[in-house]
C-alpha cells in the first residue's frame, strides 16, 4: 500500500466526536486561560541548559507540583529537573 493511500483512508475517516460531545468537554473544560494568567522563568535543567517557561501566576514557583520536570529540547533529556530559576519582569 502507498503512503498517499494510508494517508488519504486516514484523512478521509469521521471526525471521532459529534459536535454535541465537542461541545460537552468545551463546557467542561471551560475558556482557555489567558496569556496574562501566566508567569515567564527562566530556568536551569539538571543538563545545564537554560530554558524559558510559562506557569500559572498562582503558583509562586515554577519547580512546584507536577511541573517541577521539564523536557529540554536540545539534549531530549526527558524529564530534565529544574535545579535554578528567576522570574522574567516585564511579561504580559
Amino acid at each position: 500500500m502507498a503512503m498517499a493511500d494510508w494517508v488519504q483512508r486516514q484523512v478521509s475517516k469521521p471526525p471521532r466526536w459529534s459536535d454535541a460531545e465537542f461541545k460537552a468537554i468545551q463546557e467542561l473544560l471551560g475558556p482557555p486561560p489567558r496569556s496574562s494568567e501566566f508567569a515567564r522563568w527562566r530556568v536551569r535543567l539538571y543538563c545545564g541548559r537554560i530554558r524559558e517557561v510559562r506557569r500559572s501566576r498562582s503558583q509562586e514557583r515554577p519547580d512546584g507540583g507536577v511541573t517541577d520536570q521539564v523536557r529540554c529540547t536540545e539534549c531530549g533529556l526527558a524529564p530534565s529537573v529544574i535545579v535554578a530559576f528567576e522570574p522574567l519582569v516585564g511579561d504580559g
